[in-house]
């Protein structure tokens, strides 16, 4: 699989001091995934300053902030498995600098006109959490799929949480297990991650059945000191729209 391209945002060599962390969950990219699902995903900037910003860079191409201006970026194709990314800004810059981060989901089988689009949050470091963290009233429809995504801010770090489910309106635990985040790659220039730690539950209907009923997801860590962020995704099979649960 190709690797999906890493997106930076500097503007002058910077100490680790001087940036922020900030989370893309989905590098921008177009991914053909699994039951004829293809995903392109898109970053959108803009300056809001009257000043230039840096270059705003995917692989080898960079292209500027202009001052009250603004760029769209996408990646190439990359393989088959949407990956995340961190971008590094300049804590002068962040509270300037907006940014947004859309997919676009299709079914290579369906109509191509069939096209839906989500926004998918950008996450500054300091968003990342250290207890538990639950998403409400996630439905567990027939005919779709549940995805837990978990990202840990250290990209160097192996950790373990654990994952309750619970009947939303009884309180029932349906379903217990231990996940776990893992490093996907190593560091930049400047010795920073390139991306978070990882792990992923890919469809929750195969620990529990897709009746119609709502669940909630009860995230702990396990391991001491984790930082981590998570969302939900839930995906038709059919047409592979989706959205979004966030977590509370």
């Amino acid at each position: 699989m190709k690797a999906t391209l890493l997106v930076l945002l500097v503007a002058v060599p910077a100490l680790a001091a001087d940036v922020e962390q900030v989370l893309l969950p989905i590098s921008p990219s177009v991914v053909h995934c699994a039951r004829d699902s293809r995903y392109e995903t898109r970053l959108i900037a803009f300056n809001q300053d009257e000043k230039r910003r840096g270059g705003l860079c995917t692989g080898g191409a960079c292209r500027n902030l202009e001052p009250m201006g603004s760029v769209e970026l996408t990646g190439e194709y990359a393989g088959g498995s949407p990956m995340p990314s961190y971008v590094y800004l300049p804590k002068e810059d962040i509270d300037t600098t907006s940014m947004s981060l859309v997919v676009e989901s299709a079914s290579l089988v369906g109509d191509p006109a069939a096209r839906a689009f989500t926004e998918i949050p950008v996450v500054r470091a300091r968003d990342f959490r250290t207890g538990k963290m639950q998403f409400i009233g996630v439905r567990m429809d027939e005919g779709f799929r549940q995805t837990v995504r978990i990202y840990g801010l250290d990209g160097s770090q192996w950790a373990h949480l654990n994952m309750s489910v619970y009947d939303f309106e009884t309180q029932e635990l349906l379903h217990s297990c231990l996940h776990h985040v893992a490093p996907l790659d190593g560091k930049d220039a400047q010795g920073r991650d390139l991306r978070p730690s990882f792990g992923m539950e890919c469809d929750m209907s195969e620990h529990l059945e897709a009746n119609g009923r709502k669940i909630r997801i009860v995230l702990e860590p396990i391991t001491e000191g984790l930082r981590y962020w998570a969302f939900v995704s839930i995906t038709n099979n059919e047409t592979q729209h989706f959205y979004t649960v966030m977590p509370r």
